[in-house]
């Protein structure tokens, strides 16, 4: 009896069966990196949201015309309001260190903002003006990081 045929035909046949495989497994990779990165996208998103948001609080509060007590409050409830700490929180469990470093540190220049408005510290003296510039240099390199890291470090907004 002649084997060569069927042999032949289960070769085929495994041979179509790891093909199947390997490209299904290989689309399913490419698919869940997709799902990852729009996670990133989310959080990262998120994250910025409610950081400028807190930040743009606080400069409200060292501009506000009215009482000091009302300015301190305005300010240092702004962290608390924008849901900073969680999304931080978010950003440690699934950022890379690069953007969890930078996240870090414009959190902490914020705090530091956010403690010179609460100690009654108007938005145009020295020392408001430096944490707000310390802010939005640690700002940029947050923002720069995060484009690094979704692969979107060439992308400059549409003139």
């Amino acid at each position: 009896m002649d084997w060569t045929a069927p042999v032949s035909a289960v070769i085929g046949g495994l041979v179509a069966v790891v093909a199947a495989y390997l490209t299904d497994r290989r689309r399913w990779r490419r698919e869940e990196q997709a799902r990852a990165r729009d996670r990133q996208e989310v959080l990262y998103a998120a994250f910025l949201t409610a950081l400028f948001g807190a930040r743009e609080q606080i400069f409200a509060a060292s501009r506000w015309p009215r009482s000091a007590s009302a300015r301190r409050n305005m300010a240092a409830m702004a962290v608390r309001e924008h849901d900073v700490y969680a999304h931080r929180y978010q950003m440690e469990l699934i950022a890379s260190p690069r953007v969890r470093e930078a996240t870090r540190t414009a959190l902490a220049a914020l705090l530091d903002y956010r403690n010179e408005v609460a100690s009654g510290r108007r938005w145009n003296t020295p020392g408001c003006e430096a944490r707000r510039a310390r802010f939005r240099a640690s700002q940029q390199s947050l923002l720069e990081a995060m484009r690094i890291d979704l692969g979107t470090s060439h992308w400059t907004p549409a003139s």
